[in-house]
């Protein structure tokens, strides 16, 4: 299997409404990242280990139930199409196969799935596997894919019951708290903290309610890049985070990479005050990720109660 694999989907397939669990859609992110978007090859196989190799935090005693969940799952799974003349379901697979005792599995896509995914002439949005292999959240990846889209523009306007229907999600987080605390910000921070993207969001009212919300989108530099310039900077003025590297969790390479980001909010938060600023409320919960990652505790509990002190201001006057 391929190094740096690109996963290519048609833009209407990442805007679609679908349900998956997080190893239901890296599945189909190593699938899709296997094919050649120039060929209508449907039956692919992969392996444990190429799963593992792909997404380092899956643990090796756990991977095949997890992958023989996930695809027996998958199996049942559909997606929603809709365009102004009609909506379109269909399923993901239309067969799954489990080689015994050689820890190999393989699936074969539908043919109504494959006109989304090979042959594509435009209207399509590519990415690098790596940048999601991370994730811990099937909603990080969904709004890493829609954000993707609009990488070049630099910002994507998308309505909050939009992008509710997308996730499927409009019945179980019906109220913007909720949806805001349990789908949204940990999306956000995990993109920020593990992905190349750097994302910051403005919610935009109508009335009284959170009617849509613009993502900024700015690429992340290399952690030994110097801030030099505005190229290095979000559209917030803040220097951009170094990237993630391809470590393991719990390694002192991913302590290093967390206490260099700590650096880069801190001296930007030290730069705020004397603005007579505050940092907001993302950037905390970023600086507040990479303290977990470093083991300050006693920071973490500090920055916590700075948060959830703002949130209960913002939801008292909502």
């Amino acid at each position: 299997m391929p190094n740096d694999l690109v996963v290519v989907k048609a833009n209407s397939l990442i805007e679609a409404s679908y349900r998956l669990s997080i190893d239901e859609v890296r599945i189909l992110a190593l699938t899709i990242g296997t094919m050649d978007p120039k060929s209508n090859q449907k039956i692919f196989d992969f392996t444990v280990a190429d799963f593992v190799r792909e997404f380092p935090e899956i643990s090796q005693d756990n991977a095949y139930k997890q992958i023989q969940g996930a695809i027996k799952r998958i199996y049942e799974r559909s997606v929603k199409t809709e365009d102004k003349d009609r909506v379109t379901e269909f399923r993901w697979v239309s067969s799954r196969t489990y080689f015994k005792k050689e820890g190999r599995f393989r699936i074969a896509m539908t043919d109504e799935v494959m006109p989304y995914l090979t042959q594509l002439k435009g209207q399509f949005t590519q990415y690098q596997l790596k940048h999601i292999a991370y994730f811990n959240s099937v909603h990080s990846i969904r709004i890493y894919e829609l954000i993707t889209q609009y990488r070049k523009v630099g910002e994507r306007e998308i309505t909050v019951e939009k992008l509710k229907e997308w996730l499927q999600v409009e019945e179980s987080y019906s109220r913007w708290n909720n949806f805001k605390a349990r789908v949204l910000d940990p999306a956000i921070s995990e993109i920020n903290e593990k992905s190349d993207l750097f994302i910051e969001v403005e919610q935009i009212k109508r009335g009284r309610s959170i009617h849509a919300l613009k993502f900024l989108i700015s690429p992340k530099k290399q952690a030994t890049q110097a801030v030099e310039n505005t190229e290095n900077l979000t559209k917030s003025g803040r220097p951009k985070l170094p990237q993630r590297p391809q470590v393991k969790k719990g390694t002192d390479a991913e302590a290093k990479w967390a206490r260099e980001c700590i650096k880069v909010l801190e001296d930007w938060r030290k730069t705020l005050k004397e603005r007579g600023e505050k940092l907001s409320t993302s950037d905390l919960e970023l600086l507040c990720s990479y303290y977990k990652i470093t083991g300050d505790w006693h920071t973490v509990e500090k920055i916590t109660e700075v948060i959830e002190k703002r949130q209960n201001k913002e939801n008292k006057n909502e």
